[in-house]
């Protein structure tokens, strides 16, 4: 469709039903509650049955069919008119068994993704402010900010210094902004069901434990946390975030994966009331949980603690020397 949309059309398409809009087009990136649909890595937005519009309850947003498709689903805004009017022209509202049977498929893998993902572009040079938030503000060694950078999971992206945690097959992106006074997160990606990861010894090299965070960072501290003792193979880890606690479908492709692999899965998402509720859905896994909200936290507190015994050095000093050598392994 071209730039130019009509009003009539414009009209039309704000009118269609979007719950069943999104049953049809978008199974796998909406879960079902009741007589509503929650996004899966954004449960705070709902979209009833019968209603052309949505309700986002974390910023009281509302809005209608359109809004919806480009504010949540990277459509421009003549594409979502076109794919709206489309469906209400072509297909008639799903029936409710329809609607069921969607839902239930909404778990296997697309075989072409939603999206397309464009990763925003890297700064030119050293990634400063990048290197000084990771180290200083997050406890995370040198090494391991450069390891992950050489492996091409991390930089800093050029427009607003965002750190950018992107996986291989640059089909999914966590961004996090790089200054402290001014948190900003966002997740992207052309997969449903894709996710960050790393592996210490190397991407190449073949993991015994999947361990499943909520955040790149969180899963990085993790790693950390463990690293500091030389005899619980720490470096043998493959550490997975996947963009928010409510991506089961995430979940259920690592669980896959390790099947296939024949590793464990650890759920190692955070401490809190979202977290215990995710650990609850994955009955069949073992559940770590960290000490304080986050693993990162808990890294920090763990520097701190470090730092009473005045023995010379510094915990990150000990966690650079583990990481090079977890590395040297590979």
């Amino acid at each position: 469709m071209g730039q130019w949309v009509s009003k009539t059309d414009s009209r039309r398409a704000r009118r269609v039903c979007l719950y069943d809009f999104l049953l049809s087009r978008h199974p796998g990136d909406v879960e079902q509650e009741g007589d509503s649909l929650r996004l899966r890595w954004n449960h705070s937005v709902s979209i009833k049955s019968g209603y052309a519009g949505f309700t986002d309850f974390s910023s009281k947003d509302t809005g209608n069919a359109v809004d919806c498709l480009t504010n949540y689903f990277d459509y421009e805004f003549p594409d979502a008119v076109a794919a709206l009017c489309e469906f209400a022209s072509g297909h008639e509202p799903a029936k409710m068994h329809q609607a069921e049977k969607a839902l239930m498929n909404a778990t296997k893998r697309p075989q072409e993704p939603h999206r397309v993902l464009i990763p925003p572009e890297p700064v030119q040079g050293p990634y400063r402010q990048l290197s000084a938030y990771l180290t200083q503000q997050r406890g995370i060694p040198p090494a391991l900010v450069q390891i992950l950078v050489d492996d091409g999971i991390l930089y800093q992206e050029k427009e607003h210094n965002n750190m950018v945690f992107i996986n291989p097959s640059r089909t999914f992106a966590e961004l996090r902004g790089s200054n402290s006074f001014k948190p900003f997160h966002q997740v992207a990606f052309s997969d449903p069901t894709a996710f960050w990861w790393f592996k210490p010894r190397g991407l190449d090299t073949i993991p015994t434990v999947a361990y499943i965070c909520e955040g790149a960072i969180d899963a990085i501290s993790l790693y950390l946390v463990r690293a500091g003792t030389k005899i619980n193979h720490a470096e043998q880890g493959l550490y997975c975030a996947i963009g928010g606690v409510a991506n089961q479908q995430r979940i259920d492709r690592i669980k896959n994966y390790a099947a296939d692999a024949g590793c464990q899965v650890v759920i190692a998402v955070d401490n809190d009331k979202a977290g215990e509720q995710c650990r609850q859905r994955n009955p069949d896994c073992r559940a770590w949980i960290p000490r304080l909200k986050d693993w990162n936290e808990g890294l920090l507190q763990q520097e701190k603690d470090f730092q009473k015994l005045e023995c010379g050095f510094s915990l990150v000093d000990l966690l650079n020397d583990a990481v090079k050598r977890h590395r040297k392994r590979s």
